[in-house]
């Protein structure tokens, strides 16, 4: 295996467990909300894609100053 394939393996297996944390988090998070079924789980998938987006704004666009609008 290359370098890069063994690093792409590492990655993916890094961001698989982070989803996994994330998942977790935000269902802890947001256990409070008064909302149950198909309403929970929008707000559930709204908290995770934020939170990723926060991340990816952080790690690789290099903070929130760094972005337009």
């Amino acid at each position: 295996m290359s370098k890069m394939k063994e690093i792409d393996s590492i990655a993916q297996g890094v961001a698989d467990h982070i989803k996994e944390i994330i998942y977790d988090t935000v269902e802890w998070q947001i256990a409070d909300f008064p909302v149950n079924g198909d309403e929970y789980n929008a707000i559930h998938s709204a908290v995770m894609k934020r939170a990723i987006e926060n991340l990816y704004i952080d790690v690789i666009i290099g903070g929130k100053e760094n972005v337009a609008g």
